[in-house]
């Protein structure tokens, strides 16, 4: 007999077992090894989120360490500025101060210049004091403008009057001219006098002869300011250099001309804070063309704050009458300046040299007015002013006005003193026809 052509059931079915188990065991291990495969991807995964939290945890950790060294750096240097400030400007005060009262005394003619260059050289160095506060006070953001109504032809009659002198002294042609149809404008005239000075006076640095010419126009809302100029003019490498902080636009110019070369940054960053800006244009005629541009304010009808050349007016006022005007002021100089200054006019001044003395004299006696020292001995000018105030709601008495005249000039200084019951702030070293505006300013509501 032959042998059978099939295995028998239980064969078959043994080997579809066995088969089976042998799929099932390579299904098993494949799945063990994806299961494992998956676990090490995400534990790889786990590891590589925990070291990106650790890396963003470091990195803000050292952002923030780098934001709050960066905020102490910043406070230090506004610190020390303000300290430098101060420190520099009340000896300026001095020298300033009496080389005007000399310069105005009948001095022989050759000390009479002497007088002139003391002066001109100690204004060249509060300007470049005042550029490097400006560029701080802006690199801050600090920096604030004053918007206010003002008589756009007695300001350019102002800047027409400072420079005639140079004009004439070196033979050039000199304009100032208005374009507008009305004279009164809203904007910041002390930054507007910054731009149009700086402008002003590198024109006249640079041109040798031929003219220098400033045309103010208001139109649709803004004020452009043009200065044209017939020196040499800029060059295009030069024209890339021109508004950027301390640098010339031709590395000579400092050694020909002088200057530090933040004057054009400066005033460009004014411009921008005021709704313009500033740019150098071409001068078909050949020189140097730059035109400044702002936006104005609504004018209103009337305001009493309006700036026009008062200083007539404001004379007038402090003759009036003889003026009460308590002066407080640790330094003896600087009491020696105020006489000084203030020596045209028949006042009835009394010195003190602290806070504490003139809160004393105010509940002894009345005043017209205070000038009021904010760094002093004993008590200082902020809380002598506090105290004044809260003696006279206590006691009914009438609100003296009180005038902040310190070499303290920094925003953030200013900004308290209103709050403290200031009325009005004059930064040293002042001039006289500076302090004397602000004071009759003060006065007028009681003469």
């Amino acid at each position: 007999m032959g042998e059978p052509s099939s295995l028998p059931g239980d064969m078959v079915s043994r080997a579809r077992y066995e088969r089976a188990l042998k799929a099932r065991a390579e299904a098993e291990a494949l799945l063990e090894e994806k299961s494992r495969a998956l676990w090490e991807a995400n534990k790889a995964l786990r590891e590589q989120a925990e070291a990106l939290e650790e890396a963003v945890r470091s990195r803000t950790e050292e952002l923030e360490r780098a934001r709050a060294e960066a905020e102490a750096a910043n406070d230090a240097k506004s610190g020390f500025l303000a300290v430098i400030s101060h420190e520099i400007r009340t000896p300026m005060n001095a020298i300033l101060g009496m080389a005007a009262g000399l310069e105005e005394s009948a001095l022989p003619p050759e000390q009479h210049e002497m007088a002139q260059v003391i002066l001109s050289s100690g204004r060249v160095l509060l300007d470049l004091l005042n550029d490097l506060l400006d560029l701080s006070k802006i690199e801050a953001g600090r920096m604030e403008v004053e918007m206010r109504p003002f008589d756009l032809r007695a300001f350019a009659a102002d800047e027409r009057a400072l420079f005639a002198e140079t004009a004439a002294s070196r033979g050039l042609a000199f304009t100032v001219e208005v374009t507008a149809e009305q004279a009164l404008v809203v904007s910041d005239p002390t930054r507007l006098r910054q731009v149009l000075s700086n402008l002003l006076s590198n024109a006249f640095k640079f041109t040798r002869e031929g003219a220098v010419s400033a045309r103010l126009t208001v139109r649709d809302g803004r004020l452009e300011m043009r200065v044209t100029d017939s020196g040499p003019g800029v060059s295009e490498a030069q024209r890339r250099r021109l508004f950027h902080p301390f640098t010339q636009g031709d590395p000579s110019v400092s050694r020909t001309h002088g200057g530090t070369g933040l004057g054009l940054a400066i005033s460009r960053r004014f411009c921008r804070l005021l709704g313009g800006d500033l740019v150098h244009e071409h001068a078909p005629g050949g020189g140097a063309c730059f035109v400044a541009t702002v936006a104005l304010g609504a004018a209103p009808v009337a305001d009493r704050r309006v700036d026009r050349s008062e200083g007539y007016e404001a004379e007038q006022i402090l003759h009036a009458r003889r003026w009460r005007v308590l002066v407080a002021e640790d330094s003896q100089t600087n009491q020696k300046v105020l006489r000084l200054v203030l020596k045209p006019f028949d006042l009835d001044l009394r010195m003190v040299t602290d806070g504490a003395q003139a809160v004393a004299l105010c509940r002894t006696r009345p005043f017209d007015l205070v000038l009021m020292d904010v760094n002093m001995p004993v008590m200082d000018g902020l809380a002598a002013a506090a105290e004044i105030r809260a003696w006279e709601a206590g006691a009914g008495r009438p609100r003296v006005p009180i005038m902040a005249l310190t070499a303290n000039v920094m925003t953030h200084q200013v900004s308290d003193y209103a709050e403290q019951g200031i009325d009005a702030h004059v930064g040293k070293p002042f001039r006289r026809e500076e302090l004397v505006q602000e004071m009759a300013r003060l006065l007028r509501n009681l003469s």
